[in-house]
C-alpha cells in the first residue's frame, strides 16, 4: 500500500508495483500538459474570430483580425507565401495559389497548420475580394487544396474550416457562404493535411470570386500563428515537486493546510459546508468513467433543476490562523464523463474575502464589504468540436466593478485551459491583495504548472480589514439557470500554501 497524507491508497506495496501504480496515477496529467490544443482553429460558433483565436474560452490573438507568420518566418511580416492580384470583372475568376512550401513545413509540423490566412498585402489596391466559402452554393467555386506528390499521386482536399475575421462584430462569422479580404477584413482556409508517405512535389491553394469592389485587390497567403505556437512558457514545479504523490506535504512549512478526502470524517477539516451541496468521497463510480488519482476523491454532483453541487470552505480565521493577504491554492480537477454545461457557466473552486456580506450573488462590492475570485466554467458550444471540453476561468467581485453579477476573468493566455472529461488537471490559483488605495492586486492561474493568466491591477479592497477570508470549494450552476442535466465533477488532493505548489509529483 502507498500512503496519500497519511492514509492508504490500493497500490500493491511491492516496490515495482507501487511505481507503476503511481505512474498510472499521474499519467493522464502528463498527457494533459503537452496536449497544448485541444481543438484546431474553427469556424463554429465558438470558433476563430476578429479577436479571438477560439471564442470559446476567449483564448486572444495578439492583434486584432489575427496572427500570422510569413515566409521569412517573420512574425507580422509582410512577404507572402504566395499573392495575386484579383482585377475587377463582371465574371467568375478561378485563382490558384502555390502553397508548396507552407504545407511541406506543416507535413513536418502538424501542430502548425492552423490554416492559411488571407489579407491585403498592396496598401495601394485596397479594394474587398469576396471568395466562395466551403458553404457556397457553387459547389465547384468553394476552396480546395490540390497536392501532388513524388511518385505521381495527387489528393484534392476539402476545407475543414473557413471564415472572415469581420472586427464589426463579435460572433464567429464561419457560416456565411463568402470569405471576404481587403481592408478590416482576412480570412482563414483550414485543410486537414495527411500523413505523407512520400515527398510533396506541388501544394495549389485554388479560390474563386465573383464579387470584387473598388477595383479588386491584391491578396496574400500566410502562416496563421496564434499566441500558444511562440509562447515560451515551461512547466513550473513547486513545493509539491518535494513531495512524491503528495505524502506528507502537510509537513511542508510553506503549507498551511492540505486535504485528500480520504478520511472517512473528511468534513469535521473544513469550517463550512452547506447542506445543500451533494458531495460524496469515492473510489470508484462505474457510470462516469472515473479513475481515481490516488485513493478517494470527492465526487460533486450537480442534479437536473439544480443549482449547487458543492459549498464547502476552508476559513483560516476558524481555524486559528491568521488571515493572509497572498495564498496559492492547487486542487486537482476533473470532469466526468457526463460533465456537459451546454445551458449556462458556472462557478469552481477559488479564494474569497466576503465575510458574509458581499463578493457573491449580486452582492456587490465597494471595496470595503467583500471581495472573491472564484474559479468558473463557459457554457459549452453545441458544436461537435467542443464535446467533452469545459473552458474554465476566474470569476471576480472587486471594488472596480461595474457588473453587480461580477466579472469574468478568461484564462485566454492558454488552450490548456480548456479541460477534457475523463482527465485528472491540477489547478493553482494564487491571489495577493492590493495596497489600499492601489490597483495592484495580483490573481494567476495554473493548469497542471502551465500559466494560463496574470492579472496585476485587481483593486480588491480600499481598506486593511479586508483579508484572503477562506478557501471556497464552490460548484455551482449559473447565474439562475439550473443544471440541464445530472452532470459530475471530482475534487482531490487540496493543498493551500504561502508558496507555489505546482502539480505533484509522480
Amino acid at each position: 500500500m502507498a500512503l496519500k497524507n497519511g492514509y492508504l491508497t490500493p497500490c500493491n506495496k511491492q516496490v515495482v508495483l507501487a511505481a507503476f501504480c503511481g505512474l498510472l496515477a499521474v499519467k493522464s496529467f502528463q498527457l494533459a500538459a503537452a496536449d497544448i490544443s485541444p481543438v484546431p482553429l474553427n469556424d463554429s460558433e465558438g470558433g476563430a474570430t476578429c479577436l479571438h483565436y477560439s471564442l470559446y474560452g476567449e483564448l486572444s490573438w495578439q492583434q486584432r483580425l489575427g496572427d500570422w507568420r510569413d515566409k521569412n518566418a517573420q512574425l507580422y511580416g509582410e512577404t507572402a507565401f504566395a499573392k495575386t492580384d484579383v482585377p475587377q470583372q463582371n465574371k467568375l475568376q478561378h485563382i490558384s495559389l502555390d502553397v508548396t512550401t507552407l504545407v511541406q513545413q506543416w507535413l513536418l509540423k502538424p501542430e502548425h497548420n492552423q490554416g492559411f490566412l488571407l489579407k491585403n498585402v498592396l496598401p495601394n489596391k485596397n479594394g474587398i475580394v469576396n471568395f466562395h466559402s466551403r458553404e457556397s452554393d457553387l459547389v465547384s467555386a468553394r476552396p480546395i487544396l490540390e497536392l501532388q506528390f513524388a511518385d505521381g499521386k495527387q489528393q484534392i482536399l476539402q476545407p475543414v474550416a473557413d471564415t472572415t475575421f469581420d472586427c464589426s462584430s463579435v460572433k464567429s462569422q464561419g457560416q456565411l457562404k463568402i470569405l471576404r479580404v481587403g481592408p478590416g477584413y482576412r480570412a482563414v482556409v483550414r485543410f486537414e493535411l495527411p500523413l505523407a508517405q512520400v515527398p510533396l512535389k506541388k501544394a495549389v491553394l485554388k479560390l474563386s470570386s465573383d464579387k470584387q469592389y473598388a477595383k479588386g485587390g491584391a491578396v496574400g497567403v500566410f502562416q496563421v500563428e496564434p499566441l500558444y505556437l511562440r509562447a515560451n512558457n515551461s512547466q513550473q514545479l513547486g513545493l509539491a515537486a518535494k513531495y512524491q504523490q503528495d505524502n506528507n506535504i502537510s509537513a511542508d512549512p510553506a503549507v498551511l493546510f492540505s486535504h485528500g478526502f480520504e478520511n472517512l470524517l473528511w468534513l469535521k477539516d473544513w469550517s463550512d459546508y452547506s447542506l445543500g451541496s451533494s458531495a460524496s468521497t469515492i473510489t470508484e463510480d462505474k457510470n462516469e468513467a472515473f479513475e481515481a488519482l490516488l485513493g478517494k476523491a470527492l465526487k460533486v454532483e450537480l442534479d437536473k433543476g439544480e443549482n449547487l453541487g458543492l459549498d464547502l470552505r476552508y476559513n483560516f480565521a476558524d481555524e486559528g490562523r491568521r488571515e493572509p493577504d497572498e495564498i496559492f491554492f492547487r486542487y486537482y480537477l476533473r470532469f466526468g464523463d457526463s460533465w456537459a454545461p451546454t445551458a449556462d457557466g458556472g462557478k469552481l473552486p477559488g479564494i474569497a474575502g466576503t465575510y458574509g456580506k458581499a463578493g457573491w450573488g449580486m452582492r456587490k462590492s465597494d471595496g470595503l464589504n467583500g471581495w472573491s475570485a472564484r474559479g468558473g466554467f463557459e457554457r459549452r458550444p453545441a458544436d461537435k468540436l467542443f464535446t467533452g471540453l469545459t473552458a474554465i476561468n476566474n470569476y471576480g467581485y472587486h471594488a472596480q466593478m461595474t457588473d453587480p453579477s461580477g466579472d469574468r476573468w478568461s484564462w485566454q493566455d492558454d488552450p490548456r485551459s480548456l479541460l477534457k472529461n475523463n482527465q485528472w488537471y491540477s489547478v493553482e490559483q494564487y491571489v495577493k491583495l492590493n495596497t489600499p488605495g492601489k490597483a495592484d492586486g495580483v490573481l494567476k492561474a495554473w493548469v497542471n504548472g502551465y500559466q494560463v493568466l496574470e492579472k496585476t491591477d485587481i483593486l480588491y479592497r480600499h481598506s486593511n480589514a479586508l483579508k484572503i477570508e477562506t478557501i471556497w470549494l464552490d460548484v455551482y450552476h449559473g447565474g439562475i439557470s439550473p443544471s440541464p442535466a445530472d452532470m459530475v465533477l471530482y475534487i482531490d488532493n487540496v493543498v493551500v500554501a504561502s508558496e507555489y505548489i505546482g502539480p505533484m509529483h509522480p
